[in-house]
């Protein structure tokens, strides 16, 4: 549910694609595309299984998607799917999966544990081999990769994967013929390769796209690659504010932080030496300058330039 935009209808005609010879892109209202579902699950007697990755990624509709699929043979025409699998990252987990209505239709609930060190390590080298020469990266750059995301992120391999690709395209530009742990350690350092497809920003919610700015302004202004969340938060409320946008207070506003991190635009740390007391560190995956371009374009399209008003 990652692809770009992140809507009910998008997920539901890549379903449909799949299952079938293709559809319209463009006319086919949700309904629409639901009907056509059941006309070709029926065809299949039911023998349909749908998986669903990262459905908290979906910025509308997650919730009647999996609802209708779940529902799907309540008709009396459809059979019920053979296997519906809904995956999502428990930090950020939708609201309405969180509900006992909608869980007594799941009969089994995995969770998985964070990736370990040494098993992001394999995972590397296995992308590694397949994508890059066989001398043209070093195992202690692997390991570096698994132990910043291990120490920072989580186990999250979408972002270890994501710094891979930074670093090789790091050393590639520098001409260098092996990516090692200098090149890790520079492109996760600063943001020399974006990491971040831009083109989801349009996709994102209004908020997200004033977080994300505030981040964007904190970064350039300051000189810094990371910025505090109390930062962050004052930043954010000042340009909501001369969008005449009411800004959330500080619970909503993390949870957007976490949900931007999951989505692999942010990067979120705890401090560490240097800093006085615990913090929560943020830093965006692309260019301050070029992402703050993109998303005022969007915002001024939105809601008008900025500043609307004078902030508070």
């Amino acid at each position: 549910c990652s692809f770009s935009p992140r809507t009910a209808s998008r997920v539901l005609s890549e379903i449909i694609r799949q299952l079938s010879d293709g559809m319209p892109d463009r006319g086919i209202s949700f309904q629409d595309r639901l009907s056509l579902l059941e006309t070709i699950v029926t065809d299949l007697d039911g023998e349909v299984g749908i998986i669903l990755d990262e459905v908290q990624d979906l910025t509308k509709g997650g919730e009647e998607l999996v609802y209708s699929l779940l529902r799907l043979h309540e008709n009396g025409q459809a059979p019920s799917l053979n296997r519906l699998v809904v995956i999502y990252r428990e930090e950020t987990r939708p609201q309405f999966l969180a509900e006992s209505s909608t869980l007594s239709f799941f009969t089994l609930k995995l969770r998985f544990r964070p990736y370990t060190q040494e098993q992001l390590v394999d995972i590397l080298r296995a992308r590694a081999q397949e994508a890059l020469r066989p001398d043209a990266f070093s195992d202690d750059a692997l390991r570096e990769i698994a132990r910043l995301t291990a120490s920072y992120q989580e186990g999250n391999a979408r972002y270890a994967l994501s710094l891979l690709r930074a670093a090789a395209l790091l050393a590639e530009s520098e001409g260098s013929r092996v990516l090692d742990v200098e090149h890790v350690r520079r492109a996760e350092e600063g943001a020399e390769v974006s990491t971040v497809d831009l083109s989801i920003l349009g996709s994102l919610d209004l908020h997200d796209q004033l977080i994300l700015l505030a981040v964007a302004k904190l970064q350039s202004r300051l000189g810094e690659r990371w910025v505090t969340m109390g930062a962050l938060k004052e930043e954010y409320r000042v340009i909501a504010e001369g969008y005449g946008v009411p800004p959330f207070k500080h619970t909503a506003t993390w949870r957007r932080v976490k949900d931007l991190g999951a989505l692999g635009i942010l990067e979120i740390r705890r401090s560490g030496k240097g800093m006085r007391g615990q913090t929560t560190l943020i830093s965006l995956r692309a260019p301050p300058e070029e992402l703050s371009e993109i998303v005022e374009g969007i915002l001024n399209r939105k809601v008008g330039k900025w500043p609307i008003r004078t902030p508070l």
